[in-house]
């Protein structure tokens, strides 16, 4: 049986031990343990999750002008924190009753909720009865149809500005909004599944609020091979693609055509005078063609008619420009 080592060959083994493996491994801090919570998993790199907050800052500045132009007011929406947390943490910090709306996003066919602070909305239906803006400092109630209607408005400029905000990284389409009041019947997600959540600011001299929007990880990871550091170059060479898609919308948008056949002027004693079945004569002979207006420009002259029961009007030639200015 070996002799048990004394004191000194014991410290010489653990100092030389040290020295292999500082050696070894160049910092010893490389090698240490990393904590790590399983119940909030980051299953979202940094990366991936810095295109995010790029993203919704974008969101933020459209979300600001929205909020402006509605409330007649100045005042900022600031991307306050980016966040992945579990959807149950989510849910247990709204109030009840809350103003929130879930919605579907496709790709991937997957909900979300964008949930806005009660003292905001307050503020914006004080403001669009004619007050200053201030939001509502009593107990937390829901809205009534009336301030439902004006809160509306808002809310689906802030999707169209949500979906824009994502048209650089990839096409999304928002759809299915439904607004709650429980946070209960919000069910877009398990209560143990992770989610990313954003809160931005809403700030001005009569209110501040955040507004929080909750993208669940099943929403997102279609998206995450999307989310590269290039995406605004990507977004770059996909334009004359998108810009195809948009012509092709703007094919279907329908533009107000009228046609004026004849005008004139009268000294405003006769026409205090007119009564019925009195004729007035009009400056434009019969023979003259009637103008054509797309919305309010002149941009035709044609020869109006019947067409079976309906009038019609046939074009005869395009007005150029100094022709519009002066038909205009």
């Amino acid at each position: 049986m070996s002799e048990d080592l004394s004191d000194e060959e014991l410290q010489a083994l653990l100092a030389s031990a040290g020295k292999s493996n500082v050696q070894a491994g160049g910092d010893p801090l490389v090698n240490a343990p990393l904590s790590y919570d399983f119940k909030r998993p980051q299953r979202v790199n940094k990366d991936q999750l810095r295109v995010i907050e790029s993203i919704h800052e974008q969101f933020a500045r459209l979300f600001s002008s929205s909020l402006a132009g509605s409330m007649r007011m100045v005042i900022d929406v600031d991307l306050a924190f980016v966040d992945q947390v579990i959807y149950s943490e989510f849910i247990l910090s709204l109030n009840t009753p809350c103003s929130a709306y879930s919605f579907t996003m496709d790709p991937p066919n997957a909900p979300a909720v964008l949930c806005f602070a009660p003292e905001l909305l307050m503020a914006l239906v004080d403001r669009a009865f004619g007050g200053q803006g201030r939001g509502y400092e009593g107990e937390p109630r829901p809205l009534t149809q009336i301030e439902s209607n004006i809160v509306n408005k808002l809310v689906n400029r802030v999707f169209s500005d949500l979906e824009s905000t994502w048209e650089l990284a990839t096409p999304v389409r928002i759809s299915d909004i439904i607004m709650e009041t429980n946070p209960e019947f919000i069910q877009i997600a398990n209560s143990s599944d992770p989610v990313v959540l954003l809160a931005f600011e809403a700030h001005s001299n009569n209110v501040q609020s955040l507004i929080h929007l909750c993208y669940p990880l099943t929403a997102l990871e279609p998206l995450l091979p999307e989310l590269s550091p290039n995406y605004k170059q990507r977004g770059k060479r996909l334009a004359p693609e998108r810009s195809l898609s948009h012509n092709r919308t703007l094919d279907n948008v329908k533009v107000p055509v009228k046609v004026q056949v004849a005008e004139g002027s009268l000294p405003l004693r006769e026409l205090a005078d007119l009564r019925k079945g009195d004729i007035v004569k009009l400056d434009t002979n019969k023979n003259d063609p009637a103008i054509v207006f797309l919305g309010n420009q002149p941009k035709f002259l044609g020869l109006p008619g019947l067409d079976g029961k309906r009038r019609a009007v046939k074009i005869q030639r395009i007005l150029d420009g100094s022709e519009e200015e002066f038909y205009r």
